[in-house]
Parts: structure tokens; C-alpha cells; sequence
């Protein structure tokens, strides 16, 4: 018995056995395919119903020890009808929604940027900046001009949205948020 006991001894004072190390390497195999293969099934996404979307990224930089700064940069509204046929999106309401005021201001003119890209204001605060534009086809994007909020040093982070609605009942919006 004292043999087996040295035996053991002598395996667990060399690290991993060679049986361990090829179960690891055959548990990785799969792990490796599912983390490779999960990217690509991200990026297409099926729509079930009408939904006018909002393409592009919402990023922050800074901490309260520095001046921030939050950009929305390289997007558009896109409209997909989830194949319902000649069921356009409705007239789109575009909300940019800032709910840290007044420590967070708008960079800027959005307002002549968006206007210049086909979309009118509706309304334009500290709080909320409202666009609308008239309604699109099925697969059909309106340009969404780059939009920047800065915030001094000391500042909270941001609580800013991007909210998209329609006018129509049977079309859903999907927008963009940073918190």
C-alpha cells in the first residue's frame, strides 16, 4: 500500500499527468468553436415583427478625476418589416434623451446636422433634443449625423439615450443606451 502511496506522491510533486492535459486539450476544442462561432451569430439578428432601428456605437470617455465625453458616431436609422409586405415604418420620432443635466451638454449643432440629413425638430432642451422624419421602406437607413455630449471634471457618468419611436402600432423602435 505504501506503494501506491508513493506513486501518487511522485505524480501530484510532477504537475499535470499526461492524461489531464489531453482531457483539457479535448475540453477546450469545443469551447475554442462556440467562442469563434458566437461573433458571427451576434451580428445577424432576426426581426419577428416591424422594427425601425438605430445602427452605430454610443461610447464614453473620462472618470469624475477628468472631463468626459459621450459620442454617438457612424449610424443610421434603418427600417426592416420583418417581411410583412408594403408596411412602411410610420413617421419616426428620434429622441436624444440626457438625463444628467445640467453637467452633461450637447456638443455642437445637431440640430442643422440632422436637419441637413432630412430629419425636422420637433422640440430641443437641455433634457431632450426631438427629431421626426417622415416614413421609410423596407430596408431603407437615414443617415444619423455623429452626436457628442461633454461633461467638466467632477461630472457624473452619462445616463443618455437614444430612444426611436413610430407613429404606426405595428412598428416597433429599438434605440441605443449608455449608462
Amino acid at each position: 500500500m505504501s506503494e501506491i502511496a508513493n506513486i501518487n506522491d511522485a505524480e501530484s510533486a510532477r504537475g499535470l499527468t499526461r492524461r489531464q492535459v489531453t482531457l483539457g486539450a479535448a475540453w477546450s476544442v469545443p469551447v475554442v468553436a462556440i467562442a469563434v462561432a458566437t461573433p458571427l451569430a451576434a451580428a445577424s439578428v432576426v426581426f419577428d415583427s416591424p422594427t425601425a432601428f438605430v445602427t452605430g456605437t454610443l461610447t464614453a470617455t473620462g472618470t469624475n478625476q477628468t472631463a468626459r465625453s459621450a459620442t454617438y458616431s457612424g449610424g443610421a436609422l434603418t427600417y426592416n418589416s420583418a417581411g410583412v409586405p408594403g408596411l412602411n415604418s410610420g413617421n419616426i420620432t428620434l429622441s436624444f434623451l440626457n438625463n444628467r443635466t445640467p453637467s452633461w451638454t450637447l456638443s455642437g449643432d445637431i440640430v442643422t446636422a440632422y436637419q441637413n440629413a432630412g430629419w425636422t425638430l420637433v422640440s430641443s432642451s437641455a433634457a431632450a433634443t426631438v427629431f421626426i422624419h417622415s416614413a421609410i421602406n423596407n430596408g431603407q437607413s437615414v443617415t444619423m449625423p455623429s452626436v457628442v455630449w461633454n461633461a467638466p471634471i467632477g461630472s457624473s457618468k452619462p445616463l443618455l439615450t437614444i430612444q426611436v419611436s413610430s407613429d404606426s402600432d405595428d412598428v416597433s423602435g429599438l434605440g441605443l443606451f449608455l449608462n
